[in-house]
């Protein structure tokens, strides 16, 4: 793709991808990610190119249906799943931030489907991935959360990230995203 071609500006900022249904953009998520075994793609990373594999490590994902995403006993836990050096603190502030609090000891499973949307992206918040996608992540959210949301992936966001939003929603993107393309 040519607008990420090595470019160190695009470090810190925040994509969005939008278009109608069955135009790709789900499966753009998955060539960035490496997970599409056909794709021909080249993707860099500080100047560096990157296999499947390495992208693959050196990515987080919140997915449309994050019930496939959830796999511990509880909320908190959800957190620090996969997380090298877990910070606490942090971790404590997305969830009060995301309104999900008071749901720290419950199972991830017994959260409304709401809930546990903001739950995947609270996990997705405390890993250090360099490459961040969301696909969908404010869909079926009312518009306080979409904005919750929205300042909470721009207060999170750092020099070393890269985050891809792909959404129908052209009000939340307008939102939070520095570019937005179409497909």
């Amino acid at each position: 793709m040519k607008w990420l071609e090595n470019k160190n500006e695009n470090y810190g900022k925040i994509y969005g991808i939008i278009g109608s249904n069955g135009r790709g953009k789900s499966t753009l998520l998955r060539c960035l990610i490496g997970l599409e075994k056909k794709s021909k793609e080249e993707i860099y990373f500080k100047g560096e190119k990157l296999s499947k594999k390495e992208r693959l490590k050196n990515s987080s994902l919140v997915m449309q249906d994050v019930n496939h995403q959830l796999f511990t006993d509880e909320v908190f836990k959800e957190l620090s799943l996969g997380v090298k050096n877990f910070d606490e603190e942090k971790a404590k502030i997305i969830l009060k931030d995301l309104g999900l609090d008071e749901f720290i000891e419950r199972h991830p499973m017994s959260l409304s489907g709401g809930q546990k949307q903001r739950l995947a992206i609270a996990s997705l918040m405390c890993k250090d991935s360099p490459f961040v996608y969301y696909d969908e992540p404010t869909s079926g959210m009312d518009y306080s959360n979409m904005m919750k949301i929205s300042k909470l992936i721009k207060k999170y966001r750092n020099k070393d990230k890269i985050i891809f939003i792909v959404s129908h929603d052209i009000e939340f993107l307008n939102e939070v995203a520095d570019e937005i393309f179409e497909l």
